[in-house]
């Protein structure tokens, strides 16, 4: 592929976050430690399924500063259906999850995509 250095394995994505089966207590973070992005811009696609209904958050940290924001419009993500949603995170940026309810994580996968090969 060109001279940009950005091979197949991109293409794919870069698997940065994965829980399956797992206990969750709302309101804490999800992953215990917040998400950079590896090759900023990127892209993060995140695949979620709970088995509870719930609402889906990104806590998204740039300069000390944390901005909690909705997924799904703040609509509750329907219990043990699987939803898909993608947060672009720039230089500077980490990025974590929250759900608004004691539920179980039947899967969550986040993966990185640089975002000048979608």
């Amino acid at each position: 592929m060109g001279g940009d250095g950005v091979g197949t394995q991109n293409l794919a994505g870069i698997e940065r976050a994965v829980a399956h089966n797992q206990a969750y207590v709302a309101p804490n973070d999800i992953l215990a430690a917040a998400l950079a992005p590896s090759k900023p811009p990127s892209l993060f696609r995140v695949f979620a399924a709970f088995n509870l209904a719930g609402v889906l958050r990104a806590t998204i940290t740039r300069g000390g500063n944390t901005q909690v924001v909705d997924f799904n419009e703040g609509a509750n993500l329907a219990a043990n259906s699987l939803y898909w949603f993608d947060v672009v995170a720039h230089e500077g940026d980490t990025v974590n999850f929250r759900y608004s309810v004691n539920a179980t994580i039947m899967v969550l996968r986040v993966m990185e995509i640089v975002v000048g090969v979608q």
